[in-house]
């Protein structure tokens, strides 16, 4: 049995948007948080937190705790859904958005999708 393994950087990631779309410092967003600053500078430096930070990070984020947590055993053989339909999916998703919202950002993602797959080399 493999252990599964926290995604650091997307959960440094998603703080960093979530910080960003708030307006926030980062020693207010520990306050809101209720851990300590030099944690979050800890996950911004890829360490991964213990299991009280991590489950108060992703209820401030508001997303599930699962969406961070890799099985590396599944990972190598897990086959992704198609990128746009997921996107779409989670949009259409969003109740605080009106349907123009939608409509806008799926466009917009829609155009960045098909220029990633312009110049993406093969792999």
């Amino acid at each position: 049995m493999t252990n599964t393994v926290i995604d650091v950087n997307g959960l440094a990631s998603a703080l960093e948007q979530r910080v960003k779309a708030d307006g926030i410092s980062w020693r207010q967003a520990a306050g809101q948080i209720g851990v300590s600053p030099s944690l979050l500078t800890r996950v911004r430096n890829d360490q991964r937190p213990d299991l009280d930070a991590y489950a108060r990070i992703v209820r401030w984020l508001r997303i599930s705790a699962d969406a961070f947590m890799i099985d590396p055993e599944e990972l190598a053989s897990r086959e992704e859904p198609e990128l746009g339909s997921s996107i779409n999916a989670l949009l259409r998703a969003r109740s605080d958005l009106d349907e123009q919202d939608k409509e806008h950002l799926t466009n917009i993602l829609s155009q960045g999708l098909v220029y990633f797959q312009q110049t993406r080399k093969p792999s």
